[in-house]
């Protein structure tokens, strides 16, 4: 009986833990559904407030016929003059090429390294000879001549030396268990709206959206003038004033060392870095502020165009041997990639050559730049790497700008993540927040914040206005307006415009206030500068505030996803903006002024922007007063 009774238990527990089994697949199927109509319904409802959002970005037209009078084709930059390359680098090798061999016979090269002492000098290191290759390990920069019987060829060449030091610092291991233990590649081109990004370089952007999937981020809006004012937020998370002063025309000034940039985190936690910028004569951090002192990562490109800048001239047009300049800082990237293949890494790449002062030069690289997406997809570094494509802002000189629409575009620059496909199913909250928020007001503050969460992701729930710098992996409230996202009116695209009557008093008194504000500065100095007057008033622009933004009340739900619509907001000051050329000199410029009810008018310093290019008009106080270049016209 008793043998029975334990036949008839151990029988029993057997049918349960197989019927558990059996339906565990069903019942974990059946949860993974829910999970995904869950998301789903979340998104679709998301979406259905779009209507409601404070901030409604203009819909600007792609192919607007103002805007494509200025769009000209370029072809690809050609090199073909520069003949073959005897010598070229991939990863920590440079190797002499066997084509140069069968053309010229036998050839032996020299190769010095160039080693970095600080932001504005380079000294020579130890040269050696081969007639076979040379390894990288003490610079990534070295200086190669060569010669064969009866032929000679030198240049200065890059790629990514190998040392020990770095391979051993970096791993996965060590890294929190919240950090998403992934790769982050940023690249960016000086001087892109969105639109113009679509438009001049179409073959890397249907690339991106139609093969990546990549999520372009419709709202992203630049808040000060210029790089230094879109990089410095994006890379530190804070302003360039409330860091410590790098000013070059200071005195005792820090070194940019000093700002806490996001690849010093990434260091610290077991990422190999990268800082890539060209154009060494108007670099972001050495322009107008000291540079750095000590080298800001693990491999930096400035050695490297400082070294080749006096050999550009013996090259074709924007050329580097038989390579387009461009090309090197991709060729690059792929280098960084191929020699840390295993290892974490972080990379911010920006280029400005071909972009910063023509609007349609970046259309020659267009077919290179989706090579290198090409390139990154296939080669399978983007398996476990947030690739981040962008823009500093739109174009500020170019004839475009000097449209309405391109005064809009400067304020949206093209900015995009791409993930790869596991990651929107291991955190598909992640992934659906981000997507809702490409919708929705960004700054350079929140992506820098999710930089940060790439590190350390404890939370993706909803955030609140309260907060200056919101994660993309959480919910942006739909109420966010500028002012919550730290961004002046003078650069948001949020905010509706009005056209003015150009000979109405009002009009009238702005530019006469605009005028009286830039006369202020250089009165000091009027015995160099002279002083200007009003030559053209190109248009006057009052700016309402959103209507959302002046009846929002509160949260109607506990989620935020929908607003309370029913306050009833009074302003108690207009905002006008204002475009105007000047005489002598013909310079243009753009400002915002607040007309209070009193009829009293405010403008600040920090509002005014000049828009075209002062040349040697202000040689007289390019060096000593340079704040002043672009207010003075220099008296002969």
């Amino acid at each position: 009986m008793l043998i029975l009774r334990r036949r008839l238990i151990v029988l029993l527990i057997f049918v349960i833990i197989s019927t558990i089994l059996m339906l565990w697949p069903h019942y974990s199927l059946i949860n993974h559904i829910d999970r995904i109509l869950r998301l789903e319904r979340i998104d679709q409802f998301i979406k259905d407030q779009a209507s409601n959002l404070a901030c409604k970005q203009p819909k600007l037209e792609v192919y607007n016929p103002d805007i494509m009078k200025l769009v000209k084709h370029v072809e690809p930059i050609n090199c073909t003059k520069a003949g073959i390359d005897w010598v070229k680098c991939r990863g920590p090798e440079c190797v002499i090429q066997e084509s140069a061999k069968r053309k010229y016979g036998p050839i032996k090269c020299s190769f010095t390294d160039i080693l970095r002492v600080d932001d504005y000098h380079l000294i020579d290191g130890e040269t050696s000879y081969s007639s076979e290759y040379y390894k990288l390990e003490k610079s990534d920069v070295v200086r190669v001549s060569c010669q064969s019987a009866d032929h000679k060829w030198s240049a200065t060449l890059t790629g990514i030396r190998f040392t020990n030091d770095i391979w051993d610092s970096s791993n996965w291991e060590e890294m929190k268990n919240t950090a998403l233990k992934m790769n982050v590649l940023m690249f960016g081109y000086d001087s892109l709206s969105k639109n113009t990004f679509i438009r001049k370089l179409p073959k890397s952007y249907e690339y991106l959206t139609k093969n990546l999937g990549t999520i372009v981020l419709e709202g992203y809006n630049i808040i000060g003038d210029g790089t230094p004012q879109a990089l410095i937020p994006l890379l530190t998370g804070k302003t360039e004033l409330e860091l410590p002063d790098t000013r070059k025309r200071l005195k005792n000034t820090h070194f940019v060392n000093s700002y806490p940039f996001i690849w010093d985190e990434y260091k610290k936690a077991g990422y190999v870095t990268a800082f890539f910028e060209d154009v060494p004569t108007i670099g972001t951090f050495t322009y107008r502020l000291n540079g750095f002192k000590e080298v800001p990562t693990d491999h930096y490109m400035r050695p490297y165009y400082l070294a080749s800048l006096g050999e550009q001239n013996k090259w074709p047009k924007l050329c580097t041997g038989d390579t387009p300049r461009h090309k090197v800082m991709l060729n690059t990237i792929l280098d960084f990639f191929l020699v840390y293949r295993t290892k974490p890494k972080f990379l911010f790449g920006f280029h400005g050559e071909l972009s910063h002062d023509d609007y349609n030069l970046i259309g020659a690289a267009d077919d290179d730049t989706l090579n290198l997406l090409e390139e990154l997809n296939t080669s399978g570094s983007l398996n476990n790497t947030i690739l981040i494509i962008m823009a500093d802002h739109g174009h500020r000189f170019a004839d475009i700008r000097n449209t309405l629409q391109g005064k809009q575009e400067e304020r949206l620059p093209f900015f995009s993540f791409t993930f790869p496909e596991w990651f929107k199913k291991r955190f598909p909250r992640c992934h659906l927040n981000l997507k809702n928020n490409s919708e929705k007001l960004v700054t350079p503050f929140d992506v820098h914040k999710t930089l940060q969460d790439i590190l350390d992701l404890q939370y993706v729930g909803s955030s609140s206005t309260d907060q200056r710098a919101i994660s993309l992996f959480t919910q942006i409230p739909t109420e966010r307006s500028c002012a919550d996202a730290y961004i002046e009116p003078h650069w948001c695209a949020c905010l509706d415009w009005e056209n003015m009557n150009l000979s109405s008093p009002l009009s009238q008194r702005l530019g006469a206030t605009l005028i009286d504000a830039i006369n202020n500065i250089t009165n000091s100095h009027r015995a160099i500068c002279e002083p200007l007057k009003v030559a053209t008033l190109f248009w006057v622009m009052k700016l309402s505030p959103n209507k959302n933004l002046l009846k929002f009340s509160h949260n109607a739900d506990i989620d935020g996803f929908v607003a309370d619509l029913s306050a009833n907001l009074q302003t108690k000051s207009d905002l006008y903006q204002i475009k105007v050329m000047t005489e002598p000199g013909k310079a243009i410029f753009e400002a915002s002024l607040k007309h209070f009810n009193n009829n009293s008018i405010e403008i600040k310093e920090r509002d005014i922007s000049r828009t075209n290019m002062y040349k040697s008009q202000a040689k007289c106080v390019e060096k000593q007063l340079p704040h002043l270049r672009k207010y003075c016209y220099c008296k002969l």
